[in-house]
């Protein structure tokens, strides 16, 4: 479902002005009503997104509004931290891998100071770079960015030393104004989560009664209903094919 469509009556914020009760444009015609269901949806639309990352057997969540992959590289100095801009709009690291001539590439793996590699050495040690290998590296994530073990030599950023990474991040927005095709960035099946999740955030204002039915819609009641989220957390963990193996239960004598 797209998010906005006055025309035909299929958007998201349709299904808000129906389920609600406010009627045809009930929404739309209000600035203010719109930019608050707009900013209940985006929130909801964060969550789906969460839902689907940790959930995710394998199959990678990003939202198919992009036009990019969720990537970065950073030029290589001969600093120890990369902070990552916020236009990223990153929720969580996958991966980290370091060039050291600007064309091949080595995985790092995630490492602490508190590791027992960093025992007697803190991270300003000019001899913490000769405990880890240029074949291992390993980087420490922080608030916003990571730090690189080994930092580059002024020869490897002379040769073009980079930091790439790749991560999950944040789904598009949806306009607070106009009419908006934009659809959420998970699986068509679970749309309603930003519809219904919208309204629950309205009807707990106005509508209390309205919001203890959208609750169990959302969340169900650990019996006979499972609610949306439940239903999608199972769907995002079996997303693809996977191997199974057959186990005989007995074996041939023969």
């Amino acid at each position: 479902m797209v998010w906005n469509d006055t025309t035909n009556r299929q958007g998201l914020v349709q299904d808000c002005e129906d389920l609600c009760g406010l009627g045809a444009t009930g929404i739309t015609s209000s600035t203010t009503l719109f930019a608050q269901f707009t900013r209940w949806a985006n929130k909801w639309n964060l969550i789906g997104a969460k839902i689907a990352i940790n959930a995710q057997d394998g199959f990678d969540f990003d939202d198919p509004s992009y036009s990019t992959f969720p990537s970065g590289t950073f030029v290589g100095t001969t600093n120890r931290d990369y902070n990552f801009d916020d236009t990223m709009k990153m929720l969580k690291l996958k991966l980290v891998a370091l060039s050291f001539d600007g064309s091949h590439f080595v995985k790092a793996k995630p490492a602490d100071t508190n590791d027992p590699i960093f025992q007697n050495v803190v991270r300003e040690d000019t001899t913490v770079d000769s405990l880890v290998g240029g074949l291992n590296p390993i980087y420490d994530p922080h608030a916003n960015g990571i730090d690189i073990y080994p930092k580059f030599t002024s020869d490897q950023v002379t040769a073009g030393a980079k930091v790439y990474v790749e991560f999950y991040r944040e789904p598009k927005s949806f306009a607070i104004t106009g009419t908006d095709s934009q659809e959420p960035g998970f699986a068509s099946p679970f749309h309603q989560l930003i519809s219904k999740g919208a309204s629950y955030e309205y009807a707990c204002l106005y509508k209390p009664d309205l919001a203890v039915s959208l609750r169990l819609d959302l969340y169900g009641n650990n019996a006979t209903i499972p609610g949306i989220v439940k239903d999608m957390e199972e769907w995002y963990s079996f997303r693809y094919p996977q191997a199974k193996r057959i186990i005989p239960l007995m074996e041939n004598p023969r």
